[in-house]
């Protein structure tokens, strides 16, 4: 957001400060779409009305508050953004983007236990958090198990586990080769034990490649591993439905969740084949 204050208070006009100049662009979405969308390419009015379905007063009307501003041109009926334009539309998407990844990791935090220490996740590079919708309420635990397809090496905090999921690490273990260590609770691992479990379990054990580690410990969060870059921390709230799923490359997360995993695995015993 500075940059895009110090963008703004170089611009030519009236006495606007740089936060008048923020509230004029947000305040009106079609101003926004017009401005993303010419900094894609450039467009007549014809092509702005259709690509973004609003009415010929819509767009005009933006085209021209924009254009007063110095932000669009126009050059036989075509309109495209002027080079400070151009810079205004970079730092403005850049600011949107920053607003909604507080948003996320802000009910990421929300939910994440308050006696435990969290990662610096609000200075993390290259984060992406997935919270539920009314269209898709498991959209956290589905992208928790997409990793399973991808990495080569998985290490995992299990505090609960379904079948689907367990279905898919055995078929990836003994399919694909893909190596999953995972520390699980001691009520994970009598559902491991169970009837439904138990075959998968058993296959996957069996190759070597997917140990099983049991803690006394209650496990707080989901914590993933994923070969050498790679972290997944995935909350959920008291009857065990996803509320947020963070995921990133940074690598001071990786290491404190490197810390967090060998903490719980030096405590954990390994579970034998035999007990499935």
């Amino acid at each position: 957001m500075l940059g895009f204050l110090r963008i703004v208070s170089q611009m030519p006009g009236d006495d606007a400060t740089p936060l008048d100049q923020v509230r004029f662009l947000a305040r009106a979405h079609s101003r926004v779409d017009v401005l993303k969308h010419l900094a894609e390419e450039a467009a007549t009015q014809r092509e702005l009305r259709s690509e973004l379905d609003a009415s010929r007063t819509t767009v005009s009307r933006a085209l021209q508050s924009l254009a007063d501003e110095d932000w669009v041109a126009s050059e036989n009926g075509e309109y495209r953004l002027t080079p400070v334009g151009d810079v205004v539309a970079d730092e403005f998407t850049g600011l949107l983007e920053a607003m909604r990844t507080v948003d996320e990791l802000a009910e990421f935090l929300r939910w994440f236990p308050a006696d435990v220490d969290a990662p610096d996740v609000q200075h993390a590079r290259d984060v992406e958090v997935t919270t539920p919708t009314d269209a898709d309420p498991y959209a956290p635990a589905r992208t928790q198990t997409e990793i399973l397809y991808t990495a080569d090496r998985l290490r995992v905090l299990l505090p609960a586990i379904e079948l689907e999921s367990t279905e898919t690490l055995a078929d990836q273990v003994t399919d694909r080769g893909l190596e999953a260590e995972s520390v699980v609770t001691q009520s994970v691992e009598a559902t491991m034990e169970s009837e439904r479990f138990a075959d998968l379990m058993r296959r996957a054990v069996e190759t070597g490649r997917s140990p099983i580690y049991v803690t006394p410990d209650d496990l707080p969060f989901y914590l993933g591993l994923a070969d050498d870059d790679v972290t997944q921390i995935g909350l959920a709230d008291d009857d065990g439905l996803p509320r947020a799923l963070l995921e990133t490359t940074d690598e001071h997360v990786r290491e404190w969740g490197e810390a967090v995993y060998e903490d719980y695995r030096e405590s954990a015993r390994r579970k034998p084949l035999a007990e499935f």
